[in-house]
């Protein structure tokens, strides 16, 4: 996910969930005013259902919407490898 939004700094840190959150909601406005392809593409190769994904265009805000998506997914996938180590 690093590569995929283009992250100069491997390392950030983030102190909660709500300023990730924001963070990402951020570079998901950036992606979807510039390269819309380009997160559609990331949707896919995170995981996000598509469904859940187009539900999130027709919220109010769907950047905020994408990034929860985003982060439950992948915090899915955490609990899924610890569960199987």
């Amino acid at each position: 996910m690093v590569k995929d939004l283009n992250i100069k700094d491997p390392g950030l840190v983030f102190s909660n969930m709500e300023k990730l959150e924001q963070w990402l909601t951020g570079e998901i406005r950036v992606l979807m005013d510039r390269d819309f392809q380009g997160l559609m593409n990331i949707l896919y190769r995170i995981d996000v259902s598509e469904e859940r994904a187009k539900c999130a265009f027709a919220t109010a805000d769907p950047a905020k919407e994408l990034s929860r998506l985003i982060i439950e997914r992948e915090l899915q996938k955490v609990v899924t490898r610890d569960k199987y180590k």
